[in-house]
């Protein structure tokens, strides 16, 4: 049998559970960020399970129990946690955690890192899976919300509609998706991480696209998601 560990932080009776953050674990004794995806969580601020944060941690454990990790990490966060795409060899086949989670509606693309080739690969997996309601897309907590009605949400969600405005304004650009900016969803990115962008676009571009915004939620004259990675905003 394979007892390798995936409990969050130390290994103690008063460690939480596993997979207990949605994002990172520990896996033969070294803690690892499954970076650019979010699963749900067992222990999130709102101390109230997220739906499927068990299905997600079971997902987890099978994948665990039938794989094998591959290579060492390459790079490490603040906090040396080991992070980037976890290889992962399952059934023959070289992948990655992160996508194996994502095929199967355990978890959703949270983009972070800036390997926006391995973030495309994540999009695809998440798409399959999208498609087919497989997993956390066929409950309705995860639905892709209506940005148009501001339909109000916690936590880390996808709002799509068409950006009807878009404005600079201080030191944010912001992309308004109704007609009242100070009640309507709204998405905004710091100025200058937004000339950074890769896409290189003019801010009126944006003006009667069909978008996604992903991203975790505030209430900002509306319900407001900050853009701190450009592919959290995707043509939909």
């Amino acid at each position: 049998m394979n007892r390798r560990a995936f409990l969050i932080g130390a290994v103690a009776l008063s460690a939480p559970p596993p997979f207990a953050d949605g994002q990172s674990v520990v896996i033969d004794g070294e803690e690892r960020v499954l970076t650019d995806i979010i699963a749900p969580s067992s222990q999130p601020l709102s101390g109230r399970a997220e739906p499927f944060a068990d299905f997600a941690a079971a997902a987890l454990s099978a994948a665990i129990e039938a794989g094998a990790p591959q290579g060492k990490p390459r790079a490490r966060d603040r906090w040396a946690r080991a992070t980037g795409p976890v290889l992962w060899t399952m059934h023959g086949r070289t992948t990655t955690l992160q996508e194996i989670l994502l095929a199967q509606g355990a978890a959703r693309v949270a983009p972070q890192s800036t390997d926006f080739t391995f973030i495309e690969r994540c999009f695809r997996a998440e798409k399959a899976a999208r498609k087919a309601r497989l997993g956390l897309w066929g409950h309705p907590a995860y639905r892709v919300r209506d940005a148009a009605s501001a339909e109000n949400g916690w936590g880390y969600q996808i709002y799509a509609g068409v950006v009807r405005a878009s404005a600079e304004r201080g030191r944010r650009v912001f992309l308004n998706f109704g007609d009242d900016f100070r009640a309507d969803f709204t998405a905004s990115v710091a100025r200058g991480d937004f000339r950074r962008w890769r896409a290189k676009k003019d801010l009126t571009s944006f003006v009667g696209e069909t978008v996604e915004i992903r991203g975790y939620v505030e209430w900002i004259n509306g319900p407001s998601i900050d853009l701190r990675h450009e592919m959290q905003l995707q043509a939909a």
